[in-house]
């Protein structure tokens, strides 16, 4: 049995998995600590951890963490120039984050097709795949939050600090209308950058429900790739490379 842990810029997320299958996804906030949360949270014993993360300078301790909770090193994964067939477009593969090869690795190995793929949390990220699993390259652009922060922030509008629900249409006051600017924009970035893709579109990341119903065409929202990505890296490394 493993375990499987996604840390990102704000959350951490886990599941066990079973041979091919995930348990329930559970997620928390770890406010910069994912560490001291990881050793206060209630999970199981397992006989490896798998972790992916993007939080580079607390990586020793969460290795620390690991270690001492569970008696075992974790495997740490490293954006990989190839890996079941999937190759990624940057020279040098280590600048590639994580999160989006791990989503393109969950859908890569699902169908071995063509896809875009947006992921929408604190940036919002878009990569496409072609028929021969050759990455086309992306883009990195503020996520929702970050967008209606960095208004927020350069101007002297009285903003609370989050917006509040989004909504379809324009702005009839000052905080709507940053708060529909910011949408609009990841939405338009989104769809302008889907144009010159090919196969299916997929939308994950934490804001993907809220950012899914102002995009037109058919994206499909999937909520777990990175754990699922992770879960086929795992696989695919403990058979031994292929």
């Amino acid at each position: 049995m493993m375990l499987l842990l996604d840390i990102g810029n704000s959350r951490l997320k886990w599941a066990v998995a079973r041979g091919t299958r995930l348990s329930a996804v559970r997620a928390a906030p770890h406010h910069g600590r994912p560490a001291r949360l990881l050793r206060r949270l209630a999970l199981p014993r397992v006989e490896s951890v798998w972790m992916a993360h993007v939080v580079g300078p607390l990586e020793r301790e969460l290795r620390s963490a690991i270690r001492a909770r569970f008696g075992v090193a974790p495997h740490i994964v490293r954006t990989q120039k190839e890996c079941t067939g999937l190759r990624i477009a940057y020279r040098t593969p280590a600048r590639l984050g994580v999160d989006r090869f791990l989503a393109m690795l969950a859908l890569w190995t699902a169908a071995r097709r063509p896809f875009a793929v947006a992921m929408a949390g604190t940036a919002l990220t878009f990569d496409a795949v072609d028929a021969r699993g050759r990455h086309q390259g992306g883009l990195i652009a503020p996520g929702l939050g970050a967008a209606y922060g960095a208004v927020r922030g350069t101007t002297r509008f009285p903003l609370p600090p989050r917006p509040s629900r989004f909504s379809r249409g324009l702005g009839a006051d000052t905080g709507a209308c940053v708060r529909q600017g910011a949408l609009y924009a990841c939405a338009g970035l989104v769809e302008r950058a889907a144009r010159g893709a090919t196969g299916r579109r997929y939308l994950g990341g934490g804001d993907a429900r809220t950012l899914r119903p102002h995009l037109d065409g058919r994206w499909i929202v999937k909520e777990n790739l990175v754990l699922e990505g992770l879960l086929a890296y795992a696989r695919h490394h403990r058979r031994g490379p292929t």
